[in-house]
């Protein structure tokens, strides 16, 4: 799905309704619009974001982990219409409590794309503070051969044996 760069209301209520007017259907989709949603209003104004957010990498109390992963992604967000209708009493919360701010919604500079560890980072630390310790399933990542590894390891071997020589006290007879 496509995202605009930005979304700019006149109210969080009339934000919401453009919001959702986006084509929202899959896991991934939903994280970037928790996470846009999440950082426009704001955490204590949506006190369930990271709830939503967590679901989407498949989160549940049973099954305590965050799968980021490209099947995962494309899964169908199965709370939808609940996450519709907390976005919007959120927006009613907002509007009567920051009734001068302005409704902006950013796609382009917030956390919140499938793998940003930020926002992976930021679920996390929010299902902790709920007593969650939710571990992170993601794709294996390419394996580095041996000619490829950087061969940085011996001059830190010689840094460290020459910074010892160097400035360990001598005594002085």
């Amino acid at each position: 799905m496509r995202y605009p760069t930005a979304i700019e209301a006149t109210s969080w209520l009339d934000a919401w309704t453009q919001l959702r007017a986006l084509d929202v259907a899959t896991c991934a989709d939903a994280s970037r619009i928790v996470a846009a949603w999440t950082f426009a209003v704001g955490e204590t104004t949506w006190p369930d974001w990271y709830q939503y957010g967590a679901l989407a990498y498949g989160w549940s109390p049973d099954a305590d982990r965050l799968t980021v992963t490209r099947s995962q992604s494309a899964r169908p967000y199965p709370l939808l219409e609940e996450l519709w209708s907390s976005m919007r009493a959120s927006a009613v919360t907002a509007d009567a409590t920051q009734p001068d701010a302005t409704s902006w919604v950013q796609f382009d500079s917030s956390p919140g794309d499938w793998a940003d560890p930020t926002w992976i980072g930021l679920l996390r630390l929010a299902l902790a503070q709920d007593g969650a310790r939710p571990i992170v399933v993601a794709e294996e990542l390419p394996r580095v051969r041996k000619a490829d590894r950087p061969k940085t390891g011996h001059w830190i071997l010689l840094a460290l044996v020459l910074s010892a020589m160097l400035f360990t006290p001598r005594r002085r007879r």
